[in-house]
């Protein structure tokens, strides 16, 4: 594999050390061709990452369970206007510039292929706390396909109070538990989506499966609904691959995996 679990792990927790915001990026792909962009967009980010400005790092997911597109792209920023400054497609057409002969002509191909995946995606930008709203396990081997669950909620209340009652409820115990890697929400910035986001990571389904066993504080569950209402909207992604400003390359996830 290209970046061994270590490296990977302290890259993500130095970049994820404070305030910042994430860009979600949706693409409505069927099914049979995931593995197809999947591919293409390994090539493609190899070759454009260094000409990308402000991102921090990037996972890739693709959809398991529940409503939800085929593919969500998770990139990570210091800031709001590092979102803005990160154009892919001037990233592309900087490494394009730079490329020649046959090169430049395969490039140009894969780029043809890549770009029509992206006809109608659409993006969030969200406001998050990594120090006080998140939770880390310091053994989470962040190199597997693990699942991200993740669930969307218009809040009636104080959205910040939710998703403080959320990390109460169920991320705490869950992570006391052994089950969870990491837990935590965000809140609405821009773009379309919810007021409220929380999400879990469980490394399979039988650990997702122990975590119902799991009794979260009862006054936090009230306090969670108390502030949010109307319907919400649950989907599971399955983390595929990974990019960082320490390699620049893009990383299939699990074991010996390029």
């Amino acid at each position: 594999m290209r970046i061994i679990n270590s490296i990977l792990a302290l890259a993500f927790t130095i970049s994820l050390s404070s305030q910042g915001v994430y860009n979600l990026t949706y693409l409505d792909i069927p099914t049979q061709e995931i593995s197809t962009f999947i591919n293409l967009h390994d090539k493609i980010t190899d070759m454009t990452f260094q000409n990308r400005e402000g991102v921090m790092n990037e996972f890739v997911f693709t959809h398991f369970q529940g409503a939800g597109p085929g593919v969500m792209i998770w990139s990570n920023y210091g800031t709001v206007e590092d979102v803005y400054k990160d154009v892919r497609l001037q990233a592309v057409r900087k490494t394009w510039e730079s490329l020649e002969g046959e090169d430049k002509e395969n490039f140009e191909k894969m780029v043809s292929e890549y770009l029509p995946f992206w006809n109608g995606h659409t993006d969030e930008i969200r406001n998050v706390d990594y120090q006080a709203n998140v939770l880390f396990s310091e053994n989470w081997d962040w190199d597997t396909r693990f699942l991200l669950l993740m669930g969307d909620y218009s809040t009636t209340g104080n959205t910040n109070e939710a998703g403080a009652a959320f990390n109460t409820w169920v991320t705490q115990p869950q992570m006391e538990a052994g089950v969870l890697g990491s837990g935590g929400f965000s809140t609405h910035l821009s773009g379309s989506g919810s007021d409220l986001q929380v999400w879990s990571l469980y490394v399979d389904m039988p650990t997702y499966a122990q975590s119902f066993s799991i009794q979260g504080d009862a006054d936090a569950r009230r306090t969670f609904w108390t502030n949010v209402g109307g319907t919400h909207v649950d989907t599971m992604y399955r983390h595929v691959g990974n990019v960082n400003t320490q390699t620049g390359k893009f990383n299939l996830a699990g074991p010996n995996r390029e």
